[in-house]
């Protein structure tokens, strides 16, 4: 048991990840909320990191090159997605996804606040199941209708 401050955990997440969701106090609050190895001081909450790591990535995902899983929120997610995505698969919405993780529960998921702490090397493999599907209907309409509102026009009024 190495026990490090939330302030070290930060630092260790973001080495690993420039992108990542995990600021010192969503790893005070995540140790707090999920009977996480802890001991507390003063002012100063020691983690016991291995444990912690163990809560963050309870499905041992392996496949990336990172040691820290890659925690986004919802519009993280999407961005990276379709920032990375490859020829033949589709752009993703954000509401696709948030549809996905109502039913879900195999993706690492944490509400806080009004966002979702969201393990995207967990919901990658979804996301490429989602994106070979067709583009749902509602979409689609929403779609037209930002067209018809005076979005890109492919030639110039006069």
């Amino acid at each position: 048991m190495k026990y490090k401050t939330s302030g070290d955990i930060h630092r260790l997440f973001l080495k690993e990840d420039a992108g990542t969701m995990v600021t010192r106090n969503n790893v005070r609050r995540l140790c707090l909320q999920n009977n996480i190895k802890h001991l507390m001081t003063a002012n100063i909450i020691l983690i016991d990191e291995q444990d912690f790591i163990n809560k963050m990535n309870p499905y041992k995902v392996t496949e990336h090159i990172y040691k820290v899983p890659r925690l986004r929120n919802i519009d993280g997610c999407v961005k990276e997605w379709n920032k990375q995505r490859r020829k033949g698969e589709r752009y993703i919405h954000a509401d696709e996804i948030s549809a996905f993780l109502k039913k879900d529960c195999t993706v690492f998921k944490y509400k806080f606040g009004n966002r979702w702490i969201i393990n995207y090397d967990q919901l990658e493999p979804y996301l490429k199941e989602i994106s070979k599907t067709k583009m749902p209907y509602c979409f689609e309409i929403y779609k037209m209708k930002s067209a018809r509102k005076g979005g890109r026009r492919s030639v110039k009024k006069q």
